[in-house]
């Protein structure tokens, strides 16, 4: 498995580098100046994840709006900023560095909001735990930024070197979505299940604890197989060895590309009757519109919840959403509305220290039994939220629709 994680260790020592030379502090730096701060947002705002971003920045945006832009004696300044490269439309390393080492070498940076992707937190967490700044993600679920549970090589102490933590997400992570497939599985009467992944580091472990949690429920794996799924590649060999093995059900970790496409309705084409279960980076109408035929046995979980599922704070900012800015919000928005008001409600906690980040960042991580947009949740020690609800999508006129919820107990939470 070492050989998996050596993209991951490039990434983080890429982080750890630019922390070491770049000019950023590795003690950090306490106080910001005055009583002016800036909290940062580092997401993709072009291409394919343009739409889900501008909602987390508008959600942003109303909850700094909502308190006037201060907080005490502290005036909030707001700065958003776009890890996407224009070539490709996608995050982008270079750009997801250097939105990271602007936001602490600002003295007046209180907060950092982002980023989306794990392989980019993975990035930005190092430089801004050198700098002592909190950073709040409104999703990046990857395991080992918060644990060592299936992580890799040093993690997550690789990323912060100060040895103290500073990061913290509002989605539940990758042992929730496991234990949510593995109830899905049990719904649906799974004795037998196939695992594959594609490889990607920030995939593997949801695979692997995901197979763990399986056979903890008293499901056989027959097989977990890492595979290159790439464009215009066959998958012959693989689909008889999972319809060979006799399971009914194939969970899949991975991207939404047009590989995953082609393994989707491969794997239908063998067997009508497999089940395809897939996970959250795949809850996109890009994928389950091309799904075809095989869209009939997919099912997909999903941190997003369907928009009346949420509480009625929520519903309430949904609304005032709706007005301010147009559109039809979903749980994206409350995401990043959440966001910016636990940073806000954190600095108001740590009172006349509300810009001494290491105040800041204690205050986040203490917060217990929040009343929140999203619902009720604390945060813990290592960054994970205590939010544990996980939605369960099937595919419907190419799109994924709402099917069933999962509610996942603290003891699933914590082990996958």
């Amino acid at each position: 498995m070492r050989a998996r994680w050596l993209g991951l260790v490039a990434l983080a020592a890429a982080a750890s580098a630019v922390a070491g030379c770049g000019g950023v502090s590795s003690s950090g730096a306490l106080e910001t100046t005055g009583n002016q701060l800036s909290v940062y947002s580092s997401l993709p705002l072009q291409g394919a994840s343009a739409p889900v971003s501008q909602q987390i920045v508008n959600g942003e945006k109303l909850a700094l709006s909502n308190v006037g832009g201060h907080v005490g004696q502290f005036s909030i300044g707001y700065v958003s900023q776009d890890d996407s490269s224009p070539a490709s439309g996608k995050w982008d390393r270079g750009v997801t560095l250097a939105n990271a080492e602007a936001a602490a070498k600002d003295t007046s940076t209180i907060a950092y909001l982002g980023d989306y992707e794990s392989a980019a937190t993975a990035l930005s967490l190092p430089l801004l735990n050198a700098a002592g700044i909190l950073q709040v993600s409104p999703s990046s679920p990857y395991v080992g930024l918060t644990s060592s549970l299936d992580a890799g090589q040093d993690e997550p102490e690789r990323f912060y070197l100060t040895g103290r933590r500073n990061f913290g997400r509002l989605q539940p992570g990758d042992t929730v979505e496991a234990a949510a497939q593995v109830e899905l599985m049990r719904a649906l009467g799974v004795h037998k299940l196939y695992v594959i992944d594609d490889q990607d580091p920030f995939e593997v472990p949801l695979a692997m604890i995901t197979a763990s949690a399986a056979q903890r429920a008293g499901i056989t794996v027959a097989a977990h197989d890492s595979l290159p799924v790439v464009p215009e590649t066959r998958f012959t060999g693989e689909v008889e060895k999972v319809v060979h093995s006799g399971a009914q059900a194939v969970f899949f970790a991975g991207g939404d590309g047009a590989g995953t496409v082609t393994l989707w309705q491969e794997l239908h084409s063998a067997d009508p009757e497999l089940l395809l279960l897939g996970v959250s980076s795949m809850a996109s109408e890009s994928f389950t519109s091309q799904l075809g035929a095989a869209a009939v046995d997919t099912y997909i979980t999903t941190p997003l919840l369907p928009s009346d599922l949420y509480p009625a704070a929520g519903q309430k900012i949904l609304a005032e959403y709706r007005r301010t800015f147009g559109g039809d919000p979903d749980g994206n928005a409350l995401e990043g509305y959440e966001a910016m008001s636990v940073v806000l409600a954190s600095i108001r906690a740590a009172g006349a220290k509300g810009n001494q980040r290491p105040a800041v960042v204690s205050r986040f991580l203490a917060t217990k039994n929040r009343e929140s947009v999203l619902g009720r949740y604390s945060m813990e020690a290592d960054g994970n939220t205590t939010l544990s609800r996980y939605a369960i999508d099937r595919v419907s006129g190419g799109r994924p629709v709402f099917f069933r919820l999962a509610n996942v107990s603290a003891s699933q939470r914590l082990n996958g």
